[in-house]
């Protein structure tokens, strides 16, 4: 499934449980040098504004990036993102291609996405927490009703 993820309606059945998409990325190295990176893709609905990617290359410690599920979804297609995670689609005509570049400590690291197993699995995330209604699970307004109800939490 591909496409405007706004429609998706939310299914909630335990047989459609979101796994974790795992792939094999190019990273990168050098100028006309690149190494595959296992990557592991991890959406949890509690967080639902994120999704995690696990790099794991061989040779070095695993490292953990937690990316907006909208910034990934919408790079796919278009460039998105600034600062220190952007994505961007190759090129309008490919739609086989993505870039993911992340910043750390002045290091950047690029790699390529494979748009439509990428894609598929990003779309199904918004059948588990469509679209606008993130914040719906992330307790806002009872921290906010809490916040501003308690005498304590007052400034004075």
């Amino acid at each position: 499934m591909s496409g405007d993820h706004h429609g998706v309606q939310a299914q909630h059945s335990a047989a459609q449980a979101l796994l974790p998409l795992s792939l094999c990325l190019s990273q990168m190295t050098g100028a006309l040098e690149w190494e595959d990176v296992p990557a592991e893709f991890r959406y949890d609905p509690d967080h639902p504004l994120l999704v995690t990617i696990r790099f794991a290359p061989e040779g070095a410690p695993p490292v953990t990036w937690h990316v907006g599920r909208d910034l990934l979804h919408e790079g796919l297609r278009t460039t998105s993102g600034l600062g220190d995670v952007q994505v961007w689609a190759d090129t309008p005509t490919d739609r086989e291609t993505a870039w993911l570049q992340v910043n750390a400590h002045g290091d950047i690291a690029i790699f390529s996405l494979p748009v439509p197993e990428l894609e598929e699995w990003i779309d199904r995330t918004y059948l588990h927490v469509p679209a606008g209604t993130e914040s719906s699970r992330l307790g806002t307004d009872a921290f906010l009703s809490k916040l501003f109800d308690e005498p304590e939490a007052s400034s004075r």
